[in-house]
């Protein structure tokens, strides 16, 4: 995996965060701010999106939500390159929220995640407002912030090979240590994805 240059991680980093600024700069037009924590072991992304508008005879608007979803590499035939989809959802409160879905998007972003073409649409209140092809470019004011795991102990990514394994073993010391893990990365993701959101919303 390649790393967007300014934002994304290293390509070793299991999470690292990306953030696009949405909208054709038309006046009037909305600018959607999306920004996410990358988890490539699941590869699941979870993050923020904010919508705003800036309307002449009105005061803007903003409208956010929490947002979660997936990427996957497309695969394209030579000499273009491939492609990387981003499929995500949101409401406010998170996925084990008991809140309605408010926002969809679908990110298509060249290899190296710096820029790709959006389709999004999301609950105004009123009513369901879609986009389609709308620019994407990273946002390169993201800091980089610095996304580890919990530095005692020390763990890796989990892969389903290491937990096949161990219940074949009947290791119940390794089937313990490896669920203590994905907690930990859980707790780690969760953390990391609050910290863009405190960030984003100063």
């Amino acid at each position: 995996m390649q790393q967007a240059q300014g934002t994304a991680g290293h390509t070793q980093d299991a999470l690292f965060p990306v953030s696009y600024i949405i909208t054709t700069g038309a006046p009037g037009a909305q600018t959607l701010t999306l920004t996410l924590l990358v988890n490539t072991v699941a590869d699941t992304v979870v993050g923020f999106a904010k919508i705003t508008q800036a309307i002449a005879t009105q005061n803007p608007s903003a409208t956010a939500y929490d947002a979660w979803g997936q990427y996957t590499y497309l695969t394209v035939m030579p000499p273009s390159d491939g492609r990387i989809l981003i499929t995500a959802q949101g409401n406010h409160g998170g996925p084990h929220a008991n809140s309605p879905s408010g926002f969809k998007i679908e990110l298509l972003l060249d290899r190296t995640w710096a820029e790709g073409i959006a389709n999004y649409s999301y609950d105004n209140g009123q009513a369901w407002i879609n986009l389609e092809n709308v620019p994407a470019h990273l946002n390169r004011s993201l800091e980089r912030l610095p996304v580890t795991p919990y530095p005692d102990p020390v763990f890796t990514p989990l892969y389903a090979v290491s937990i096949q394994n161990a219940v074949a073993k009947n290791d119940s010391a390794e089937i313990s240590r490896l669920r203590d893990s994905a907690i930990n990365q859980r707790d780690s993701l969760l953390a990391a994805a609050n910290q863009l959101k405190e960030k984003l919303q100063r």
